[in-house]
């Protein structure tokens, strides 16, 4: 029988949450994926480095909270919402 892993999807950390949080905004209002761009940009008003933002980031696609979206345009990265904090 094969053992189940199943991930704690309740650890998400402040910055986290921030970055959900903006990229439901961007969501519901502009309606498209967010580029990691605007992100960056987002947490870097707020202080934050943009490699601790790229960090969070990698961390909620590996929870499961984002991933990243198919774009035609090929030299950007977007993030689409996949849950909700």
């Amino acid at each position: 029988m094969i053992n189940t892993v199943y991930k704690d999807f309740t650890q998400v950390n402040k910055l986290q949450t921030d970055i959900m949080i903006f990229v439901g905004y961007w969501v519901r209002e502009i309606k498209k994926p967010v580029p990691q761009k605007e992100i960056i940009i987002k947490m870097k008003a707020q202080g934050i480095k943009d490699f601790t933002t790229v960090w969070a980031l990698n961390a909620l696609m590996k929870k499961g909270f984002i991933r990243r979206a198919y774009t035609e345009k090929g030299n950007t990265t977007e993030y689409v919402q996949l849950r909700s904090v």
